[in-house]
């Protein structure tokens, strides 16, 4: 992870907490929160993507797509699906969790995704406005 693949509002942790980037300088140094104050970018961590956070941000398993974890958001309003897999065993060449973006006018497939950062950035781009919970 570089601090230039960063936005605002991005998780990241650190030990023993999470925190929410709220200032990006071209020094290296990370604005988190007004109470924590400037950490330099090597003190911060991707939060893993997990099926746990997933679920917590409103994404249902699908146990019929393919043989290991594959979780959906769908929202109909605006015809929009996005899927993640978690590929797991020899039954798949992919070995990284990826994403499946599907709308109206975009179709992505084995976007590789598996940081959380990565997720908010997937869902400001679908112009999903959700305040993700890790």
């Amino acid at each position: 992870m570089k601090a230039n693949e960063l936005m605002i509002g991005d998780w990241l942790y650190r030990p023993a907490c999470y925190d929410q980037v709220k200032e990006i300088r071209h020094t290296g140094v990370i604005g988190i929160d007004n109470l924590r104050g400037l950490i330099a970018f090597s003190e911060l961590e991707p939060i893993p993507l997990t099926p746990n956070i997933l679920e917590k941000n409103g994404f249902v398993s699908n146990k019929h797509v393919y043989p290991y974890p594959y979780y959906e958001y769908i929202n109909e309003k605006d015809k929009l699906k996005i899927s993640f897999a978690f590929p797991q065993g020899n039954k798949t060449s992919y070995k990284e969790p990826w994403v499946y973006i599907d709308s109206e006018n975009v179709f992505i497939e084995h976007l590789p995704c598996v940081f959380v950062h990565q997720l908010q950035q997937i869902l400001r781009l679908c112009r999903v406005e959700k305040e993700i919970e890790v």
